[in-house]
């Protein structure tokens, strides 16, 4: 597996830019969104489980449209998030469809 992703640029540029989007992606969650809830009253497991970020979303989108304030981070985080999981997906895929399909096929 090692040598495919090392041999195949292709698929290492996919999984630099996938690090590098869900490196963003945490970032970004945890420095706006977890401490804005944070501020508001969440407890800590906030921002450190990845499957709750959707329902943080959730939370932090009803915080802030009580306040009036705009939803700019929060549709930032939400296109973010799922632009990480469907580039892992597609990697996922792309992984799949080359170890399918040797070189000389």
């Amino acid at each position: 597996m090692l040598k495919l992703i090392t041999e195949n640029r292709e698929i290492f540029g996919l999984i630099v830019l996938l690090g590098a989007s869900a490196v963003a992606s945490l970032l970004y969650h945890w420095i706006f969104i977890c401490n804005h809830l944070l501020r508001h009253g969440s407890r800590l497991p906030t921002g450190l489980l990845f499957w709750r970020v959707f329902s943080e979303l959730r939370r932090y989108k009803e915080i802030t449209t009580r306040d009036a304030k705009p939803l700019t981070h929060y549709y930032l985080g939400f296109i973010l998030t799922w632009f990480t999981l469907l580039l892992a997906f597609a990697t996922a895929l792309r992984i799949a469809w080359v170890q399918s399909h040797p070189s000389g096929y």
